[in-house]
């Protein structure tokens, strides 16, 4: 049986990191309209200054949900289901949030943390793999927030009921008819 606060919190959390994810979806929108993918050493070389923002911004709010996912998130599930995690590596919170049902595969979702791990440690003597993770996350990043949405649904199970309205660009890409 869970407890209200830690219910709370985890409401909290979820709605934290939809702002997040409201954010990333709309940095999809643009980096899709600067058409990079693939993405290649030419491609990166010519764009301009104000399209490096764009990248920038994209590649951090991928990181940042990934890392409210994973830090916030699935470590508030695990108290409201009263699993302890004091110990527990990332990759076995990932494991545990499949076996809940708050993940579909922990198996993508851990490839998901790894390439957004390896891409925020920019080594300029890995050039290509930096370009492959970044072709990795614009082709993965829908795959991520849909991750975040299946959460959502997921504490509905605690009466946990996320309003998608206040996220006018997670909502459009929800609900693309709409849009």
């Amino acid at each position: 049986m869970e407890n209200n606060n830690s219910l709370t919190i985890l409401e909290s959390k979820i709605y934290a990191t939809a702002s997040a994810a409201d954010r990333l979806v709309y940095s999809i929108g643009r980096i899709s309209n600067l058409e990079l993918t693939p993405l290649t050493r030419e491609k990166l070389s010519a764009l301009t200054d104000s399209d490096m923002e764009v990248m920038d911004a994209f590649i951090y709010r991928y990181g940042s949900l990934v890392a409210n996912i994973q830090d916030a998130i699935f470590k508030s599930i695990a108290e409201v289901e009263q699993e302890p995690t004091a110990t527990m590596s990332n990759r076995d919170k990932t494991n545990l949030m499949e076996r809940l049902g708050a993940l579909p595969s922990a198996q993508v979702f851990s490839s998901i943390a790894h390439i957004r791990n390896k891409l925020m440690h920019d080594y300029t003597e890995e050039a290509n793999k930096q370009l492959e993770r970044m072709n990795f996350i614009i082709i993965e990043s829908s795959h991520l927030v849909e991750i975040f949405l299946g959460i959502t649904t997921y504490a509905e199970k605690f009466d946990i009921h996320f309003a998608l309205g206040y996220f006018s660009h997670l909502s459009s890409f929800a609900n693309p008819s709409r849009a």
